[in-house]
């Protein structure tokens, strides 16, 4: 089975129907393709009886809201976001970490951190056909997921050693200046 994974908040903006849309065409070549999604939200209800419409409620699994969520996405073949912005895409920056291909919409961290096609496969927010096609890609490319992971994995080290501490960083300097230890 080919898993899919996905960590999000389930609010109109995350577009998470696209991720079931995407699912449909997949699943009409691969059948044995699956999809988790750890998250809570207002459209929960709704998207599970939308996955039953569209006859993929068993290949589908609302997992809820979780605190173990990097150790699932250990566990899936692909991290798959379908949001329509993100201010930043701290889930982008954790598929990374846990060395898992990612396929996202142009979002969040996509082109400052993750380069597209060097360390993420990249659509346009909406298009659940390019959606399918990237998992496609991933499915039928054996070394692309690999490849694509562990740029990633370089990438987002990078960025959490360079930024994730400044918070830490300021409130020293701010010490500092102050006379404080």
């Amino acid at each position: 089975m080919f898993t899919l994974f996905a960590l999000s908040r389930i609010e109109p903006e995350k577009r998470i129907e696209d991720l079931l849309a995407a699912l449909v065409l997949v699943r009409r070549r691969y059948p044995n393709v699956g999809l988790f999604i750890a998250g809570d939200g207002s459209e929960r209800v709704s998207l599970i009886q939308r996955s039953l419409e569209l006859g993929i409620g068993e290949h589908v699994v609302f997992l809820g809201w979780r605190t173990d969520g990097l150790a699932l996405m250990q566990g899936a073949q692909a991290f798959i976001n379908s949001s329509a912005y993100e201010g930043y895409g701290l889930s982008l920056l954790e598929a990374a970490l846990a060395g898992v291909p990612v396929i996202t919409t142009n979002v969040g961290i996509v082109g400052d951190v993750l380069v597209p096609e060097e360390d993420a496969l990249v659509v346009k927010v909406g298009d659940t056909y390019a959606l399918a096609e990237q998992i496609f890609r991933l499915i039928e490319k054996s070394d692309l997921g690999p490849t694509l992971a562990a740029h990633a994995l370089v990438k987002a080290k990078e960025h959490r050693d360079a930024y994730i501490d400044q918070p830490e960083l300021i409130a020293h300097d701010l010490r500092a200046t102050l006379g404080r230890p």
